[in-house]
């Protein structure tokens, strides 16, 4: 009957050791998460500061255009990748917090993206222009897909709303 005791004691103290290691194996993985996003939260900061070193360093021609005035085709081009920058940064940062179920942030990131665009209409056309020139592209090149990404289609949603709000 001892030699019955001392099993199951070794059988819970197994059992026991098991749980214990599953639950550190989480913690190691809720920890590695929060490192992953505190990272990509910091990349998503040095972005941002980036993208607003190259609008500062090119003042005239991002008042310029945001605005709608002409512009000359070298400073087009400065200010096509200056929204293109400026895209980028919202886009990458709606696909990682897409990635990362936070469905809430993404939303707003489009909503902050589209309001942008909305209260500079330079912008606004570079955009159109580029996703324009993309449809017609990937719809060649991609026929059995949608030609664009989600996040071009809730800004386009959004756009329509705020243009519908002010008619």
């Amino acid at each position: 009957m001892k030699s019955i005791h001392w099993k199951d004691i070794a059988e819970l103290v197994g059992i026991a050791a098991i749980v214990a290691s599953l639950i550190f194996v989480g913690l190691q993985m809720r920890q590695a998460q929060d490192i992953a996003i505190s990272d990509g939260n910091l990349s998503h900061a040095a972005n941002k500061i980036e993208r607003n070193n190259l609008i500062a360093a090119n003042p005239d021609i991002w008042f310029k255009g945001v605005t709608g005035e002409k512009l000359s085709d070298t400073d087009a081009v400065v200010f096509r990748r200056l929204v293109q920058n400026v895209y980028d940064v919202a886009h990458f940062e709606f696909l990682r917090t897409r990635r990362l179920g936070q469905s809430g942030i993404s939303t707003f990131v489009v909503a902050e993206f589209s309001a942008f665009l909305f209260e500079n209409p330079g912008a606004r056309d570079v955009w159109s222009e580029r996703i324009h020139n993309n449809e017609g592209w990937r719809t060649i090149l991609l026929p059995d897909q949608s030609s664009l990404s989600d996040f071009d289609v809730e800004i386009r949603a959004d756009l329509e709303i705020l243009d519908r709000q002010t008619d």
